[in-house]
């Protein structure tokens, strides 16, 4: 088997590579693969801008409109409820993000360098992996006047009518709470990137030694470091909560939208002529989202700034008892806060298999009087197409985006510069999907190109490499490079060495990697709707259109199915057996 390995792989090395005749560098597997990702990620945002600009200035052949004009600025203006749209769309995705923010600090300052960081992150796992429309539909039916939560809150009380409160109210205030609890996992498993990445240990140990606690250790030396890592993703949330379409019209105001789910009405609506004003919006969109991340980078500097200077000032030895008390109790008060929030995204994912299997469930019950498998049977007669498309797309867009994560890492190894990778990486996370691939779609209709398959394939792919590669840096990071080097020493090639050593030994992170790909392609609802021109059902967008008139039951089943295929798909990418491949002498 190793002889046919090596013989194998050596065909492949020497078919790749090629001598350097004019002192350029060699074609390797990992050069080619370099291009391709940067084709991927730079040709469809670069057509992307394109088609956002032009229509709004009323270039739109397709359409009939062939010369530069202001109708399509008249029009939008014209719009009803603009002025409260973008209130609600700055409340809900700066306080998203905000909250988000918040909860990841308290989680650096209550489980860095902890086996309670540990514990936290295999709980949070299903959280990430849930996609963020089965989330918010299950937060509702926990949150709502007759949800699982008022029951609880009233059953010593024997209360029989729920009381009343808007749910979702008109101010956006539920929305940034749902985007909060769906975005701070992600942000955490950032977070645990970057410690992985830093000495811990040592630095935890160094500061005591000065005569610093922990918790101040926490505060002053990781917090700034793990803030400034994370930059980016940050910035990605608040694109992605500025702009978000599926959680909005859930846990949205009702009776007016925010500026993104005004753009898919618009988009959506029969008379085509409607997408000359939804390319002015969505032209503004990408505007306020550009805006509020420089604002957002100017202000993180500042603080980061002053969080040096008060660093530097204030000495251990100097620090009352009531501080050193303080920073301690925060965090604790972190870890209560963090496991309530777990606590509720976990059991708002149980409110929804009990739903879809309750036949009768009245409030105040706190269990459904008589159960039954009819909403199942109902719905997934319905259901068969969505499902083998949600299948077959999370399949190929985690299988590709693994591949190409492994040829950016392995690019990154021979050139040993990746910050343009990244930038190119978060580059479609930093756009709002609703304007981005609004463009695309111009773009894409104007190269002759139509609706389906194809353009859904680019979309999910785009959003989901990311991804994959974000949970692939850290264990990639951590690997034990002396196995690689003996192997060298050995005579393997650079290939034997990749497939042989170091993706054998990293077959859990790969799994991980992959399933976070499919779970992110399973819960990707514009890119199916604006570029699948609705010739592509999945379940996320029969789920949320099931959500907008349908029986609650027979939402809860297709919210069921969208929720629990990524998360089987992330246990059994657990259960991989995992490789000795980390690296003793990190911290």
């Amino acid at each position: 088997m190793g002889a046919t390995l090596s013989q194998l792989t050596q065909w492949v090395a020497d078919r790749w590579r090629v001598a350097p005749a004019t002192g350029h560098a060699p074609l390797t597997p990992a050069r080619v693969l370099r291009w391709g990702v940067l084709l991927l990620l730079l040709g469809p945002t670069a057509l992307g801008l394109a088609g956002l600009v032009a229509p709004a200035f009323g270039l739109w052949p397709t359409l009939g409109f062939e010369e530069v004009s202001a109708v399509a600025w008249q029009r939008w203006w014209a719009l009803p409820g603009l002025a409260e749209g973008f209130r609600l769309t700055l409340v809900s995705g700066l306080g998203g993000t905000l909250l988000a923010v918040l909860l990841t600090m308290g989680w650096v300052s209550a489980a860095a360098g902890t086996r309670f960081g540990e514990h936290m992150e295999r709980l949070l796992a299903p959280i990430l992996a849930m996609p963020h429309l089965a989330l918010a539909l299950g937060l509702l039916w926990l949150a709502a006047p007759s949800g699982v939560l008022m029951r609880l809150l009233l059953a010593p009380f024997e209360v029989l009518v729920p009381p009343q409160y808007p749910l979702p109210d008109a101010h956006g205030i539920s929305l940034a709470v749902g985007l909060a609890l769906k975005e701070a996992p992600f942000l955490m498993l950032m977070a645990q990137t970057a410690l992985s990445r830093l000495p811990v240990t040592a630095q935890l140990q160094a500061g005591q030694a000065l005569g610093y606690s922990i918790p101040q250790l926490r505060w002053r030396i990781l917090m700034p470091q793990v803030m400034r890592a994370i930059a980016l993703p940050i910035g990605a949330v608040l694109a992605y909560s500025l702009a978000v379409v599926d959680v909005a019209q859930v846990l949205g105001p009702t009776r007016t939208p925010t500026l993104a789910v005004r753009l898919i009405e618009l988009w959506r609506d029969s008379d085509p002529s409607a997408r000359l004003p939804a390319s002015v919006g969505a032209l503004m969109l990408a505007l306020l989202v550009i805006g509020m991340m420089a604002l957002g980078a100017a202000l993180g500097r500042a603080l980061l700034t002053w969080h040096r200077d008060w660093a530097l000032s204030h000495h251990p030895a100097r620090a009352s008892r009531l501080a050193l008390a303080s920073e301690a109790l925060f965090g604790r008060v972190a870890r209560g806060v963090l496991g309530v929030v777990t606590l509720i995204s976990l059991l708002a994912f149980v409110v929804i298999g009990v739903k879809s299997v309750a036949r009768s469930w009245f409030f105040p019950a706190l269990l459904p009087s008589r159960w039954g498998w009819e909403s199942w049977h109902q719905a997934l007669a319905g259901l068969g197409d969505a499902f083998s498309n949600s299948l077959r797309l999370a399949l190929l867009v985690a299988t590709l985006a693994v591949i190409l994560s492994v040829a950016v890492f392995e690019r990154e190894r021979e050139s040993g510069r990746l910050r343009g990778f990244v930038v190119c990486l978060y580059l479609p996370l930093l756009l709002p999907q609703a304007s981005f691939l609004f463009g695309f779609q111009v773009g894409w209709l104007s190269l002759g190109a139509s609706p389906g398959w194809a353009g859904v394939v680019i979309g999910h792919l785009l959003f989901a490499l990311p991804y994959a590669w974000l949970t692939l840096a850290g264990p990639w990071a951590r690997f034990d490079t002396r196995l690689e080097q003996a192997a060298r020493l050995l005579g393997r090639s650079r290939l034997e060495v990749l497939i042989g050593i170091r993706l054998r030994l990293m077959l859990r992170p790969l799994a991980i990697s992959w399933a976070v790909a499919f779970a992110v392609s399973i819960a990707q609802y514009v890119p199916t709707v604006v570029l699948g021109g609705g010739r592509v059902p999945t379940l996320t967008t029969e789920t949320l259109a099931l959500a907008t008139g349908a029986d609650p039951r027979l939402t809860a089943v297709a919210a069921c199915l969208q929720a629990c295929l990524p998360l089987v798909v992330y246990l059994l990418a657990r259960a991989v057996p995992a490789g000795r491949s980390v690296s003793p002498t990190r911290g």
